[in-house]
Parts: C-alpha cells; structure tokens; sequence
C-alpha cells in the first residue's frame, strides 16, 4: 500500500508493479517489527525495487484491515485478537522529503527545509551556508507531499531513509516528532505504567512507528559514549525512527551504513559504558558518579530502549537481578550465584571453594575475598550461603538503586516485551560461545580443497579463543558483540599480499581469502584485526 498523495489515501500497489500478495508461514511469536523487516526484504530485495529506487525516500509501516496493529504485536496476539483464519498485512510506503549534496560539497551543504538539533550550544545563524560544527547533530526528516510508488523502498537494513545533509540548526521541537502534515494521532485509551521514586513513565508511542519522524544521528567514533548521551536528551527520540552515521576523527563522514553501522555503534557504546560507569567482574552494576546526574542516566535508559528496538541489542552484561529490579520491581534470579559472578576470579576462586569444603579455605584467604565488598559479619560454614546473598542485594540491587529509579518510567515499556522468562531466554541467547558462534557460520554448499581446509581452520579459531576476542569477532562479522544472525562465509582469490579477512556487518557476511595455507596465518591475520579494534566501515 502506497499513499496517494492526491487521494490523501494509502492505495494498493498490484503485482506487476512490485506489489501484489505473498502468502508466509512464519512463526507465531515473531513480532510487527519482524515482519516488516521481512516485507522489506521480499517486495525490495537486495536493497532496490522493481524500478530500482531507495527506501532513502520513505518511511513504512504495517498495517491491517482487520485488526488494529502496533510493532510489538506477535503474530499469535493478532490471530488472537482478530479471530481470523488467515491474517493479511501491509507493508505501506510514504514519500520522505529528501534532499542530495554531492561528495564535493559535503563540506559545506546549503540548507534544506529539514530541522536539526544542534547540541554544540550554538544559537541558530540567519545565513543559509552550513557552520562548522564539530559536535554532534541530529537530523529529522520531514514527510514530503509528492505521489510516489510502493516499489520505491528499500529494506530497513541497507541505509537510513535519508542521505545525510548537514542544515542549519534549530532548537529541538517541545512538540512529539510528527510529520508536519499530519495531525496528531489521537491518544491511547491505555495508560501507560507509572514510573517510581516520584517519576513518570514516558510515552511510548509505539502504534504510530511507521509515521514517525526518522531522526539520523551523526555519532564521533570514539567518543560513541558522550555523543549518544547527548543526541538522547529529549524523551521524543523514543517516538522516532533512529538512524545513525559514524564521524571520523578527520571530519569526514564513514562511507557504510544501514544495520551494521547502527549495531556497531551500539556496541561501542556499551562497551564504553561498562568501563566507565560500571563496576563488577563478568558481570556488571552501575555505579554513582558525580557528573551523572539523573538526566544523564535517563538518557543512558532512553538508549538501551531505542537500542533494543532498532537493532535488538541488550547490554546482557549487566547483572540480571539488577534488570530484574529495573523492569518488574523485584528480583528472580540468585543474588548469591549473581554475586559470585560480580566478584573477581580471584574473589570467586576463594568463595566457591568455601562454599564446596568450608573448612579448607584459609581464614585470612576468605577475609581478603569479603573485605572491599564490606562484609559485617564473621563468615561461618553455617552461615556463608545466606551472607552472599545479603552482600549480593547490597552490590547488586541497593548500591545502584539511585539508576535503577531513573531508569524505571523509561524501560518499564520493555517489561511486557520481556517478561522474566523472556529476559533470561534474551540474555542467554545473546551471550556468544564458542559452540554457539560455530552454529552461526554458514558455509557454502559446495567447497573446494583449499576452501574446505580454511573452513576448517576458522572453525578451530573460533573454538579456540577466550569470550574476550570471539566478541571481537562477531562485532567484526556482524557489528555487535552480541550473537546475531547467522554468518555466511564467501570465499575470495586475493594476493599474499591483500590477503585479509573482509566482511559486511549489514549482511552479516565473511569474507575468507583461499590463499592460507595453515591455521596460524589465519590466526595472526584475526588477531591482527582484533587488536585495532576499531574498524572503519567504508562500503556503501
């Protein structure tokens, strides 16, 4: 269904258009959101339309005639709901106002009618020339008015609905991002959930995905962290289509972009975050600190939302009880196992040879474990057990829990996506392993001797390094450090001296030169690339 801008109506695109009817059997607990990704990709493959025009130029949504929809609906809610025998949705398309600069003039672009959110602190100029602006800028694109086609899209994955062009700035709207001709979709008859500690949940106006304002974050690489706590300061960023480009430290904007770009950046951020604003071993809590005040650490809420929404990434990191708290207000997994997780390996050594042979532990051994997490108490055999875990809800639950009530009236919205059962199946699902990330790899079919025997070599590094560099693997396959979708392995002819894995993090694709002729050189090749850890995503 494409909107007819004539008719000021959405109108059904027929097959030999691009459009027509495809009839799937999916799964029914996959989502809205999922099914649009998968529209995209069958009406648009390979990221063009019939008539090889770009998704750069609209925004989508699903719809239905018989049922009313929002993206977090599963496909068993809506059968549910509508009590049909076969469900029927729509991908509907809406032209975006676009305007193109050329690379010559990136520089220095001329303005467009599109509104942006300059956080340098500068007050908007009068001149229509583009200043030089070294911060961060947010970009949102407004709805345009001109009749367009379905098959003019391209699927979510490939590129941001907009070409990036770098206007004048003006002060963020107080009003929700809409599109300026549309009028305000009226308000849900369901309330929202009430936030703690005196705070209100934001809204979350999730019905009207598909009309809302894209906004296109331009984000410093390596200073991921400060620029996203920045561009997330409005609570309407959490009604928005988000999209992001990666700044170089020369200025210049990175070539790449699409899905790969955007995990990539999720992931930089988090691991920024737990550094630098967490403590704990395997696991990790947020910790109070002066320059982070509530504002910033709503902020940091608004990104674990936005990020889950986009891009399905979870800080699965953080502690589960302490998430746990967060979304539903109480605890279900072990604080005493959690905490065990939360020490240091050498911490944990001691604790659970105490609690396998209590009386084998040195006693000064086990005060060393106990002492920087203040423990009150004598430590007995008898009572070891019950202290961890009182020592885990204080770690775990009551240190952070100035974050956890910034964070509640924002990601409270994720507690009926992710009830407790779904929040351990997310995180243990997402953590990578070496066994897990084997299962991930997609070979071809057919392979030849040289490519059977690299295949056998990536098999054995994947196998072989610690859960430290097989992050650094999927980020480079796929963007995130995060399991994912599955890899698929390409191979290529290359010189000895070109020969270097390559790969496409939108497409989860891997790129493997034939030319190794044993497992070492494979090895130094990744580690190699690990060790930079920081990679410049330079295909468009």
């Amino acid at each position: 269904m494409d909107f007819n801008e004539k008719d000021k109506r959405y109108k059904q695109v027929k097959a030999i258009n691009g459009g027509g009817t495809r009839h799937l059997t999916i799964n029914k607990d996959k989502t809205v959101m999922e099914i649009k990704k998968l529209a995209e990709d069958l009406f648009f493959p390979n990221g063009f339309s019939k008539k090889k025009k770009r998704l750069s130029d609209y925004s989508t949504k699903i719809e239905s005639s018989q049922v009313h929809v929002n993206s977090w609906s599963t496909v068993d809610n809506l059968y549910e709901e509508s009590k049909v025998k076969t469900l029927r949705l729509y991908l509907c398309t809406k032209r975006v106002n676009v305007e193109l600069s050329s690379e010559e003039e990136e520089a220095k672009m001329h303005l467009t009618s599109t509104p942006t959110v300059d956080l340098t602190g500068h007050e908007p100029h009068a001149s229509t020339e583009v200043q030089d602006m070294d911060d961060l800028e947010i970009i949102i694109g407004v709805v345009a008015t001109e009749d367009v086609q379905l098959d003019d899209t391209v699927p979510w994955n490939e590129q941001p609905p907009q070409r990036l062009v770098e206007p004048q700035s003006v002060p963020w709207p107080d009003q929700p991002l809409q599109s300026p001709s549309e009028h305000q979709p009226a308000p849900s008859n369901e309330q929202p959930p009430q936030g703690f500690g005196g705070l209100v949940a934001e809204p979350w106006n999730d019905q009207t995905l598909g009309e809302r304002a894209p906004v296109t974050l331009i984000i410093r690489r390596g200073h991921c962290l400060t620029d996203l706590i920045k561009a997330f300061t409005n609570p309407d960023i959490l009604n928005a289509d988000v999209f992001i480009k990666i700044r170089l430290p020369n200025g210049k904007l990175e070539e790449g972009e699409g899905s790969g770009v955007t995990r990539d950046c999720f992931t930089e951020f988090w691991t920024d975050l737990y550094e630098r604003c967490t403590m704990g071993g395997d696991v990790k809590v947020p910790f109070i600190r002066h320059d982070y005040q509530c504002e910033e650490w709503q902020d940091i809420a608004r990104i674990l939302v936005v990020g889950w929404k986009i891009a399905r990434y979870f800080p699965v990191k953080l502690a589960t009880p302490f998430l746990e708290e967060v979304l539903y207000s109480t605890t279900f997994s072990s604080l005493k196992d959690t905490f065990l997780q939360y020490v240091s390996e050498q911490e944990r050594e001691v604790l659970q040879k105490a609690l396998e042979d209590f009386d084998s532990v040195d006693s000064d051994s086990l005060f060393d474990a106990l002492e920087p997490h203040e423990c009150q108490q004598v430590p007995t055999k008898d009572n070891l057990i019950p202290l961890l875990s009182q020592m885990g809800h204080t770690s775990l639950i009551q240190a952070p829990m100035y974050v956890i009530e910034c964070w509640r009236p924002i990601v409270v919205h994720l507690a009926s996506v992710l009830p407790p059962d779904a929040l351990h199946h997310v995180i243990e699902q997402k953590t990578p392993t070496g066994k897990a990330v084997k299962d991930l790899l997609q070979f071809p079919d057919v392979m030849t001797a040289p490519e059977k025997a690299v295949a056998r070599y990536l098999m054995r590094y994947v196998g072989e390094v610690d859960l430290r560099t097989l992050q650094l693997f999927l980020r480079f396959c796929t963007g995130s450090n995060l399991m994912e979708k599955p890899i698929k392995i390409e191979f290529i002819e290359t010189s000895d001296f070109e020969r270097r894995p390559q790969s496409h993090t939108c497409g989860c694709l891997l790129k493997l030169p034939v030319g190794y002729n044993n497992y070492p050189d494979l090895r130094s090749d990744f580690n190699t690339i690990h060790t930079s850890s920081v990679w410049v995503m330079d295909i468009i």
